[in-house]
Parts: C-alpha cells; structure tokens; sequence
C-alpha cells in the first residue's frame, strides 16, 4: 500500500492488512480515517481499504485496513485509461455518501478559512526571508488581492456537499492495472466539489 506522507503516526503491513497507529493527540485523524473506510465500505465497496477493526482512544488510537496493492499516480505521465480511472474514482468518491448521512458528517479541516489562516501564518515568515526582488513583490501582490477577495467572510458554502478524502496527492490514488482505488482519509469529510477538484489540481503532487 502506497500513500502520501504520514508524518504523525506508524504504518506497518503484514498478513495483507495495514495498521495506523496514531499519538494521543491526533487532532482527530484516526477517527475520521475510520469513519472513511467504514462509510465507504458500505457506500462504495471496493474503492479503498476494507476497515478491520479500530480502537479510539486518548492515549492512542490504532486503525487496521486490509491492504491494497497498486501504484501510486503522483509522478507519472497518466495514460488516458488511467486518467478515466482516476475521474471515475473522484466522481464515485464524491457522490458515495448519500447526502442524509453525509449531513451527518463534520466538515473537512483545511478548507477555505483555514488554509486562508495558513497563507497569512506562512507569508509573516516567508516574507523577511526575501526582502526584495521579484518573489517580495509577487507575495505582497498575492496577499493585497487576497485581502480584497472576501475569501475569508464566514459564509456557508451553497454547493451540494460531497465526500471529500481531504487530501489531493495523486500518490493516495492506487492504480492496480484495471482501475484506481483511494487510500489516506486523515482529512476526510464533508466538503464540496469544486474545493476537493481543486486540491487535485492545485496540489505541489500534481
């Protein structure tokens, strides 16, 4: 099984299962990893990791997956069989929660307000770091039209809202010869369509 980067917590692999174990302070990671794989083996079978067994606790949450054998599409010149997989996976992801249980589940974190947050954290930092030339003056350009986009007003989204996995790194999509299947859902959430398009895109992965 192949994924992005965990960085907070332990994969190991044997006897063709996973297991993710989590610190005790996961900023609820390993409860939205099992909440994913549980709606999805009912809602989309097939589509990621089948959940074996979970234990959600303070001190420290452990998530075990069955194993999924494939190779991960960051980094490649996609071929049009796999490109349709791989729209045919995101289509079947977003649209696999029935919206009456999909209300039902919390937002994604890093959505809109958040990485907005993130852009003015970075930007304070980055920005002593070069203090002249052509990267100074796209940053402050980046940043006045940020300021004036009303971005960050606290308005709710009017899309319809879909099942988003929370991370658009196309090494999270699993291609096994004949289709993609989907794994990392630390993020996962309710979202919308053109946010979760746009993380693909717009991810340094792609």
């Amino acid at each position: 099984m192949e994924s992005g980067a965990w960085s907070t917590h332990a994969v190991t692999e044997a006897a063709g299962q996973v297991v993710k174990r989590f610190p005790g302070r996961d900023g609820g990671r390993a409860e939205r990893e099992w909440r994913a794989l549980r709606l999805l083996s009912v809602h989309a079978p097939g589509l990621a990791p089948e959940p074996r067994e979970a234990d959600l606790t303070a001190a420290g949450s452990t998530v075990v997956m069955s194993r999924l054998t494939g190779i991960p599409m960051r980094g490649y010149a996609l071929r049009d069989e796999q490109v349709k997989a791989l729209a045919h996976a995101v289509r079947t992801l977003h649209a696999a929660v029935p919206v009456h249980t999909l209300r039902q589940v919390p937002a994604r974190p890093g959505q809109q307000a958040d990485l907005i947050a993130h852009l003015n954290t970075w930007a304070a930092t980055a920005r002593p770091k070069a203090p002249h030339g052509p990267v100074t003056r796209a940053m402050d350009r980046g940043l006045h039209w940020l300021a004036r986009s009303n971005l960050h007003a606290d308005t709710a989204s009017h899309a319809p809202p879909v099942f988003g996995p929370g991370d658009g790194n196309l090494a999270n999509y699993l291609w096994n010869g004949s289709s993609i299947q989907v794994v990392d859902f630390e993020d996962s959430g309710r979202s919308d369509r053109a946010f979760e398009l746009a993380e693909i895109t717009e991810h340094i992965g792609s």
